[in-house]
């Protein structure tokens, strides 16, 4: 079910943090193929929606939307915690959305408007470190965490800056799974370990190291690919093993998964730069360019010739074939 976000601005805010949460629902989005989330952005008062950097977005009024339509609430503010927090309308509209199901997130500063709410009495908050002193001394029933996000029921609350990305991915486990979260985490390259992993993304740590292990070994040999015997062989194990321990890992077969890795490669090269289909189908380890076509084919639904450009229509790789929840 598509998930119904409102961001409440106020002027001031971080077009930075605005810009994360967005981008993360947008790749969420774009990876799942289906509309995960909508959003709309949201203004208490008749002015221009304007970042701190004196850059302007689109936004409604805040008084035109319903608070029992929202699923999910972000109060954004920065400079100005206490703007937004007695701004008219906004607490009022986070009590309702609250009453009515709606998970509740104050950024950055945006907290100070949730407290105001009343809706963190005797819950920790996750505060910028620059506003801890203020928030500590108006609110002192509510703990201040070192933590980036804090949850309490459906009341979140985060720091700011890149620890929205955490905040994105917590509402992103919840409403698409960890397959999804983890997708658009390796997409923003957020967890050490996943940086320019991208599609081709290994097992994180706590996985099956020897999978981890095979997958290096493929990753290498994307234009030759080796046969599975000679790749459980460099891993010090036997095929049958592998194979029991990829379907334990990843839910498919070392074959199909190295096979998913070529075919992610072709696309990238088909994509991003002007070589040939053959000089591509050779790059990764076709023999011919019938059995490349048949292949990419069947995995994106076109033929190689038709895929040339990336945008967010063209079809992806669907990488929540690599991930395990």
């Amino acid at each position: 079910m598509t998930q119904r976000a409102v961001f409440i601005v106020y002027p001031g805010f971080s077009l930075t943090t605005l810009a994360v949460l967005t981008d993360a629902f947008f790749v969420a989005n774009w990876q799942s193929g289906r509309p995960v989330y909508r959003w709309t952005v949201a203004i208490p008062e008749r002015t221009a929606a304007r970042g701190f950097s004196n850059i302007a977005v689109d936004a409604v009024p805040l008084d035109g939307l319903n608070p029992r339509e929202a699923d999910i609430v972000l109060a954004l503010s920065s400079f100005d915690p206490y703007g937004l927090a007695d701004a008219k309308g906004v607490t009022a509209f986070l009590r309702a959305a609250h009453r009515f199901g709606a998970r509740i997130a104050g950024v950055e500063t945006g907290s100070v408007t949730l407290a105001r709410a009343g809706l963190l009495d005797g819950r920790p908050a996750a505060i910028h470190w620059a506003n801890r002193d203020g928030f500590a001394e108006t609110f002192p029933g509510i703990p201040v965490s070192d933590r980036p996000v804090e949850r309490a029921g459906r009341c979140l609350t985060c720091a700011g800056a890149s620890s929205a990305v955490d905040l994105a991915l917590a509402l992103i486990e919840e409403d698409g799974g960890p397959n999804l979260a983890r997708i658009v985490s390796a997409h923003m390259l957020r967890p050490a370990g996943l940086a320019q992993a991208g599609a081709n993304a290994a097992p994180g740590p706590g996985d099956d190291a020897l999978v981890t292990r095979a997958l290096r070994v493929m990753e290498d040999h994307i234009d030759a690919p080796l046969p599975l015997s000679r790749i459980a062989a460099q891993v010090a194990t036997t095929q049958k093993t592998l194979e029991r321990r990829f379907r334990r890992a990843l839910g498919r077969t070392p074959g199909d998964h190295y096979l998913t890795l070529r075919l992610t490669r072709a696309q990238n090269l088909l994509q991003q730069t002007s070589l040939s289909v053959g000089e591509i189908a050779a790059d990764t380890g076709f023999e011919s360019l019938p059995s490349f076509s048949r292949a990419y084919r069947a995995r994106f639904g076109v033929t190689p010739s038709r895929d040339r450009v990336q945008t967010e229509t063209a079809p992806v790789p669907r990488v929540s074939t690599l991930f395990t929840g």
